[in-house]
């Protein structure tokens, strides 16, 4: 999948307008949370001619072959520490062959990683001259400089520097119902998160971020908002079985929809309508596919008119639910001619129409009755349910595939129950749904 995301931006709007303005960063947090390959992506993403790179624990040869365009920067390996620990060179004197080396460029940037190797040669005094040195030097060159810390403590670098961002691994699990949150293992997934706890002289719009470090890049996700004039290219079913979900990811981690099943879309609150992204790339690849697509919107929801007009939209208009049943198979035989029922019928169905009209026990015999349906003719049912429903409980139990629907910082993300999956964030990148792990 890392193939397709190259022209992804990697590092939040906030923090790439700070550096362009030639600041001192921190990026702090405690070990393997991401903190070299985000000093490595800012370096990448702002390609500095005149760069110093100051690695306290990898070799540069190591650097080299993980970060090929770091050849041709100056890179300070180990070896240099060896200097303070024997003390055959004093802190100061490191320090005057770095500034030495920064005035001679234009605007440089100087990455030191990490802060706390030096600092265990130095006492607090030294240590803070030392840093104050370093923050001067980057304003007399008007250059930049990154700092990385091995901790998420507050420490004195907090106070001296101009922004300060905190890298941290955080469990994430369902969205409490009744009260309770889900603190089990079924709903437990791992996610990565950053913190921008100050950027001197800019607004903070997000502060938090959800990242990843999928292929060993960095890449934080934005505030996701969906475009549903999005319309993706035709992707053929995996085999004569399944049909394709129109996203490619989804159809390699869950293998597409078995043709008769239900499946099950769990949407938790703060989502509001933005999951409409993956229903309408189902329904439009399923067009594509020369099949035909019954919509049951959910209550709130709006498709854009070029996928009505390909689809039919039903809303339940009696409130006799017996007669709603077959009112859903008269439309699928009158509507659609045998090719397109030969092909698949696909149904979106927005349970809480059902429940709003009918409640919840007249609801889950609909349900049934659709399933029993949907076996029976090889129809594929994508069910949409709100958390907090009153018989979801029972409706997770019958579905062939399950997956939420969450708010991570604003950015979408989905997990699967069923299969179980890790997270996955949902964006668009050349007018194309990626899901994308997040690890």
């Amino acid at each position: 999948m890392m193939n397709n995301l190259t022209s992804m931006p990697k590092i939040p709007d906030e923090l790439n307008s700070f550096l362009r303005i030639g600041h001192t960063l921190l990026i702090k947090g405690d070990a393997g949370t991401g903190k070299t390959t985000l000093a490595l992506e800012i370096l990448q993403n702002f390609e500095p001619v005149d760069c110093i790179y100051f690695s306290t624990k990898t070799p540069p040869s190591v650097l080299y072959e993980y970060y090929p365009w770091l050849k041709g920067k100056i890179v300070l390996g180990p070896e240099e520490m060896r200097f303070l620990e024997t003390r055959q060179e004093s802190p100061e004197r490191l320090l005057n062959r770095l500034r030495d080396q920064l005035l001679k460029m234009e605007h440089p940037f100087l990455v030191v990683d990490t802060w706390d190797a030096m600092a265990m040669e130095m006492d607090h005094k030294e240590q803070l001259r030392t840093a104050k040195a370093i923050m001067m030097t980057t304003y007399v060159t008007n250059g930049r400089t990154i700092l990385v810390e091995e901790t998420k403590e507050t420490s004195f670098l907090d106070f001296l520097v101009d922004g300060v961002v905190s890298l941290s691994s955080t469990d994430v699990y369902g969205e409490a119902e009744a009260g309770r949150v889900y603190e089990d293992r079924l709903e437990r997934r791992t996610a990565r998160e950053m913190e921008l706890k100050k950027l001197r002289g800019i607004r903070i719009s997000n502060k938090k971020y959800t990242f990843t470090l999928e292929g060993g890049r960095f890449r934080s996700f934005p505030p996701f908002f969906e475009d549903l004039s999005v319309k993706p290219a035709k992707i053929k079913d995996p085999n004569k079985e399944r049909i394709s979900s129109g996203i490619r990811d989804l159809d390699m981690i869950a293998g597409g929809f078995k043709k008769g099943s239900f499946n099950l879309f769990e949407v938790e609150h703060s989502v509001d309508m933005r999951y409409l992204q993956i229903h309408a790339q189902i329904a439009w690849n399923a067009i594509m596919n020369n099949r035909s697509v019954i919509i049951i919107p959910s209550i709130g929801e709006i498709y854009p008119s070029k996928l009505s007009k390909e689809i039919v939209l039903h809303r339940p208009s009696t409130d006799d639910f017996e007669s709603e049943i077959k009112t859903l198979k008269e439309i699928a035989e009158k509507k659609f001619d045998s090719g397109h029922l030969k092909n698949g019928l696909v149904i979106l169905l927005g349970l809480d129409t059902f429940i709003n009209r009918f409640g919840s026990n007249k609801t889950l015999t609909i349900v049934e009755a659709i399933i029993n349906y949907a076996q029976e003719s090889g129809t594929t049912i994508i069910g949409t349910i709100k958390r907090g429903m009153e018989f979801l409980g029972y409706i997770t139990h019958v579905a062939d595939s399950h997956f939420v629907f969450k708010d991570l910082n604003n950015a979408l993300v989905i997990y699967g129950m069923r299969p179980k999956t890790g997270l996955y964030a949902v964006d668009i990148i050349e007018k194309q749904v990626k899901l994308i792990p997040i690890v």
